[in-house]
């Protein structure tokens, strides 16, 4: 018989999940409308996880962030797995090469959850961080993540309208349906300033049995792109699915989550 969800433990995790996928923060009040929670229930709760170091508050805005014993616990989740250690590896050679930033993300639902990435050493580059969730029409990591599924899949992801985040995010589902299906011909995914204007991605599915399980991306400032940077980009890309695939064929471990 399945139980129901314990309410004040689903609203600690709502708290660390919006908090997680914020740079900016909350204040008490947005928090309370974000889960749909009355502040004076919620308080109490952000109170002990303050005092817990799970999350922070700066006084000069008023807004809540996550805290450093999150990271502590994140820390612990990513040194328990072995194959995401090996991933990183593999993105970090693949800045290495590129010189521009390199992510890895796992299907979320709709969105795209940030579980890696590697920085660019340019200073102007694509902002986001582990922990955040993004539309998965909006990122070449999530069209990747999506390379395998059939229409009805996707309408069952997106039962309304498709969220965009600049005015090129794609928000027809059958355009969007229209470059999954060249992906899987293509091998590679892409995205046109269609999360952060000025920024292009590319991106490949890693698979295994016939199944998604992540995929990385690369993203690249159009003032840096050219047929010679998209050119290597995609080769080092191409090798990373290979490496990858390859030692996900006789992995038996634990993948991701």
């Amino acid at each position: 018989m399945p139980y129901n969800e314990h309410r004040s433990t689903s609203r600690i995790l709502d708290i660390l999940e919006i908090l997680s996928s914020s740079n900016d923060g909350y204040t008490l009040t947005e928090i309370s409308k974000q889960i749909n929670a009355p502040k004076s229930s919620i308080f109490p709760i952000i109170h002990t996880l303050e005092q817990r170091h799970y999350i922070s508050l700066k006084p000069e805005d008023g807004k809540y962030r996550i805290g450093i014993s999150a990271f502590a616990i994140g820390s612990t989740y990513f040194n328990s797995k072995p194959l995401l250690n090996h991933i990183v590896a593999a993105m970090e050679e693949v800045v290495s090469i590129c010189d521009e930033t390199c992510s890895m993300g796992i299907l979320n639902g709709s969105n795209v959850l940030y579980v890696a990435k590697i920085e660019s050493p340019h200073s102007l580059r694509l902002v986001t961080h582990v922990g955040k969730k993004l539309p998965a029409n909006c990122t070449a990591l999530g069209k990747a993540l999506l390379s395998r599924t059939n229409f009805d899949e996707i309408q069952a992801l997106f039962p309304s309208k498709l969220l965009s985040c600049t005015r090129y995010s794609i928000t027809n589902i059958n355009e969007l349906y229209e470059q999954i299906i060249k992906i899987k011909d293509e091998g590679y995914a892409y995205e046109s300033q269609e999360f952060t204007e000025q920024i292009i991605c590319v991106a490949v599915p890693i698979v295994k049995d016939g199944k998604v399980l992540f995929s990385v991306s690369v993203s690249i400032p159009t003032f840096r792109n050219d047929n010679k940077k998209m050119s290597i980009v995609k080769n080092e890309l191409k090798n990373l699915k290979l490496k990858m695939e390859l030692l996900l064929r006789n992995y038996t471990g634990d993948i991701l989550i």
